[in-house]
């Protein structure tokens, strides 16, 4: 089995984080249901907050 190099996975899931942080703000600004705006927005919350996470154990590991 081939072994996946950290450093490309967590850039690969460093990039979708951020573009789902994007998806979700689009989404919750463009839904005109107040509920389920606020929930893609408590979604890109989330999603920062891991890209942030994923982005601090990238520059330790520099």
């Amino acid at each position: 089995m081939e072994m996946l190099d950290i450093k490309t996975a967590l850039r690969t899931t460093l990039t979708q984080k951020q573009e789902l942080v994007r998806d979700y703000q689009s989404f919750a600004a463009k839904i005109d249901n107040p509920d389920v705006a606020k929930l893609y927005r408590h979604f890109a919350e989330a999603e920062a907050l891991h890209a942030t996470q994923i982005k601090d154990k990238l520059d330790d590991l520099q």
